[in-house]
């Protein structure tokens, strides 16, 4: 077997098992059940938020931390973080262990760009990189979907009840831990230990090193020591000025920065939505939490695949499909506020999903594409870091009530008004390309 499929099949056989957590599709359920007893407001407003901010303030520290450690330590801590996160939430359960709970969610997260990196740094060759990417993703989503059927059938038909599901769940981020270990050594990285060539004792040349799949290249050496820090913020800041002075690379770095928070929140608080509009009619609004995410982690993936297949001249396109797609986001999040049909907003989250995950696959692969060095995992974990400040602050200001608290309904009419005004971006777009052209 080549030695880039070894190192793709155990990337992908970790986020197989590091996303298969059943409990994720009725965790709000299983806090607000009988057995934990905390009421909708404290998941709501003391629990959830946690997350938020802790993934916002580790993420970049963490991408900084993975590089110099060389990836696999910090792929090893994002399953150890996800023991200790469902270990904190066996039975007794307390308020203090639920947000340390969030807290250690929080650590899996900002470490969740470590795996794909570690992708990156073994696999030398960039033509692989799409096929790597997919089967990767693939795998990611697989879990997710495994992992919400598993939790539906459980619930529904097994009526087994939620604090097994947590068991199961610890289960997989151990399988996930183990699998950890078969991971081989990352002798070099992008910024703080940069391979240099045998032959010269010169200093690397940054705008050079990175091309090192072109053939002929002389062999390479580690360096002993790590750059310098200050060096390596020098070159943090090249990346970033080259990226977003370029308006191609912006405009999506503006899409990834709300949407993905916006994304976020519909994925942490979607469960309090559906449990509220569950308990004002609990005949005709059944929960279906596991089901409907297996098919909207499907459904996902298929958009992600069609697109990664599709022929198409972004540079003309991207305005009107990011137009089209801002829009019907917007669309499906606001009928989630008006309407109480618990099923109709189940098939609004679906397709949301679709939307985005299509959205989202066009947009990292033009930006990947037109970046000028091999930078993607820290230019995608700034962007990362953007919209999880997004999301901070929406939950900061609206969720919690520091400026004005909001019903979790009226929230998802927020998130709608945000991508509307991701459309009118992209329409802004339109026009003003029309106007160069003319």
């Amino acid at each position: 077997m080549e030695e880039w499929l070894k190192i793709t099949l155990c990337v992908s056989l970790f986020a197989t098992f590091r996303d298969f957590r059943p409990v994720d599709s009725f965790y709000t359920s299983f806090l607000t059940s009988p057995a934990v007893n905390f009421t909708a407001e404290q998941v709501t407003k003391d629990i959830y938020p946690i997350n938020s901010y802790a993934t916002t303030s580790l993420v970049i520290v963490m991408f900084l931390v993975t590089d110099y450690v060389l990836y696999k330590p910090i792929v090893m801590l994002d399953a150890f973080s996800s023991i200790v996160m469902f270990l904190l939430v066996l039975e007794p359960i307390t308020l203090f262990k639920a947000k340390l709970n969030m807290l250690f969610l929080g650590l899996t997260s900002a470490c969740e760009l470590a795996y794909m990196s570690y992708a990156y740094a073994k696999i030398r060759d960039r033509r692989l990189y799409q096929k790597m990417t997919g089967i990767v993703r693939g795998s990611n989503l697989l879990g997710k979907c495994l992992s919400a059927t598993f939790a539906q059938i459980a619930v529904s038909f097994i009526h087994i009840e939620y604090g097994i599901l947590v068991y199961i769940s610890l289960a997989g981020s151990c399988v996930a831990f183990f699998v950890t270990f078969f991971f081989p050594p990352v002798n070099s990285s992008i910024y703080f230990h940069p391979e240099s060539p045998k032959t010269t004792k010169s200093k690397v040349n940054y705008n050079t090193f990175h091309n090192k799949n072109h053939k002929g290249i002389e062999p390479c050496f580690v360096e002993k020591s790590p750059k310098p820090v200050r060096v390596v913020l020098d070159q943090l800041y090249l990346e970033l000025r080259d990226a977003y002075t370029n308006p191609y690379l912006l405009k999506f770095g503006v899409w990834f920065a709300f949407a993905t928070g916006v994304y976020f929140q519909v994925l942490t608080y979607n469960d309090v939505l559906y449990l509220d509009l569950n308990e004002r009619n609990p005949v005709d609004n059944k929960l279906y939490n596991g089901g409907v995410d297996a098919l909207a982690f499907i459904s996902g993936a298929l958009s992600s695949y069609c697109i990664g297949f599709l022929k198409v001249d972004w540079k003309s396109a991207s305005n009107f499909y990011f137009f089209i797609g801002s829009l019907l986001s917007c669309i499906t999040l606001c009928i989630c506020y008006v309407t109480t049909s618990l099923n109709l907003v189940y098939i609004m989250y679906i397709i949301f999903c679709f939307e985005f995950q299509s959205m989202n696959v066009v947009a990292r692969s033009e930006t990947a594409k037109h970046l000028k060095h091999d930078s993607f995992a820290f230019i995608f974990g700034v962007v990362f870091f953007i919209s999880l400040v997004v999301s901070s602050a929406i939950t900061y200001l609206f969720v919690q009530g520091t400026f004005i608290q909001i019903p979790v309904n009226v929230q998802f009419l927020l998130y709608g008004l945000i991508n509307l005004g991701l459309a009118f971006w992209f329409f802004f777009q339109m026009c003003l390309e029309k106007c160069i052209v003319k």
